[in-house]
């Protein structure tokens, strides 16, 4: 399983922070906990080689592409296979892109290496538009090998709904994208309620402080155009199992403390969700069976810079658990003995004007079954009066094994009726 964060980008685009070069990116992305990124820069490849280089140092993996705005200003992320295919997009994507780039009205555009030093400036006008009309920008992504996906097709400005109304029918794409503004749920129902698109969520960074608030999770042997190919069509057992707002949607706080206590050892996880509307209140709880905390460990576990993980440098989840949980009125209790697993507490007010949203609980719990399918997880999640359950183990008597395609199929079947039946 991998975290992708796959429309980045760099000094180059002129709406970009200066700071954005490719060694900033590439730190900023392992800060976040992602294995991959993508870097699309707008109507330019020409910073991607310096972040696979800066990747390749770091050990994250890096999709060279562009983000590409056609001539009814539609952008187009464009995921090449490599850096040979992408340069040769940028050569077609060049020659249809008419005017130069005017630094006091658009910006400076930063051709930077991997050691953050400044190398030139790009000429062309790469915040306009290319005389390229949206069909023959996919064409050309897919001419190359590369997957073409519409960018933040929930925002008005520059997404293809926004531009022409709607997705013209027998149009290729191969994803849709969804921004960090729009949660995963919501999306579904309003751009692909009958799967017609698999959906991608990412961050449209433009500054290192923004990288990695929007991913998509993936079941894929290595993060690759191929993989993702097949991720996107759900075939050879890769899948696309969701995406979201780390770190700010409940759900995926719910997956990084569970992921914790994967790392200490749980083999049993219980989840609960409680949705109190009435009573303004909402509470999470997750419970294991993991090797506990000692006194010195408990006591310190809510540092941001304390951590016991080998996934990721600083150990933000609980710390962030509780933050939000504090700025919603609430608070966060943790329970723990060596030998005997932990217990995490959470309570929001449910109406406060600073309650994180809840988010998708799909990804979370995919992510879950996926890649732990031995693991035993019992979730609950109640909205009022009304209560969706799930346990891993009735899944498996009823023979849906989540280690199989037609298995995860079936659970995310579970879930998506589930959840709906309870809201």
């Amino acid at each position: 399983m991998f975290v992708i964060d796959a429309h980045l980008h760099t000094c180059l685009s002129p709406c970009a922070d200066l700071d954005m070069h490719p060694s900033a990116l590439t730190e900023a992305a392992v800060r976040a906990g992602l294995d991959a990124v993508g870097v699309c820069d707008h109507n330019s490849a020409e910073n991607a080689g310096a972040v696979e280089r800066a990747g390749r140092t770091a050990g994250l993996a890096v999709i060279p592409g562009m983000e590409i705005t056609s001539a009814e200003e539609v952008h187009i992320l464009g995921l090449m296979p490599d850096m040979e295919a992408a340069l040769e997009l940028q050569s077609r994507v060049y020659r249809a892109l008419p005017g130069r780039n005017d630094e006091r009205a658009f910006g400076m555009q930063v051709v930077a290496n991997e050691q953050a030093e400044v190398l030139g400036f790009n000429e062309h006008l790469l915040a306009g538009a290319t005389t390229l009309e949206v069909d023959r920008v996919v064409e050309a992504v897919h001419s190359i090998g590369g997957l073409a996906v519409a960018s933040h097709v929930d925002r008005e400005g520059f997404g293809i709904i926004g531009q022409l109304g709607m997705i013209p029918a027998g149009l290729p794409l191969d994803a849709l994208e969804i921004s960090r503004l729009t949660a995963l749920p919501e999306a579904r129902a309003r751009f692909a309620p009958r799967d017609e698109f698999p959906l991608v969520c990412s961050s449209d960074a433009h500054e290192p402080k923004d990288v990695g608030k929007g991913a998509t999770w993936a079941l894929l042997e290595r993060p690759t155009i191929g993989e993702l190919n097949l991720a996107f069509r759900g075939q050879c057992g890769r899948q696309i199992l969701g995406g979201g707002r780390p770190m700010e949607d409940l759900a995926l706080h719910i997956l990084d403390i569970a992921q914790n206590s994967i790392e200490a050892g749980a083999t049993k996880i219980e989840i609960e969700l409680q949705e109190e509307p009435d009573a303004d209140r909402l509470v999470i709880e997750i419970r294991d069976n993991g090797t506990g905390m000692d006194q010195e460990t408990l006591s310190r576990v809510r540092d941001p810079f304390f951590t016991t993980r080998k996934t990721r440098r600083v150990g933000m989840g609980i710390p962030l658990l509780a933050e939000a949980a504090r700025a919603a009125g609430g608070g966060l209790e943790i329970e723990s003995e060596p030998g005997k697993g932990s217990r995490i507490h959470a309570t929001f007010r449910y109406h406060h004007i600073d309650r994180a949203p809840v988010g998708d609980i799909e990804t979370t719990l995919m992510v879950l079954l996926a890649c732990r399918p031995e693991l035993v997880i019992r979730f609950m999640h109640k909205v009022g009066e009304e209560t969706f359950e799930l346990d891993a183990r009735e899944l498996r008597r009823a023979g849906i094994n989540p280690a199989t395609p037609e298995g995860l199929a079936a659970v995310r079947q579970v879930i998506r009726r589930g959840e709906a039946e309870i809201r």
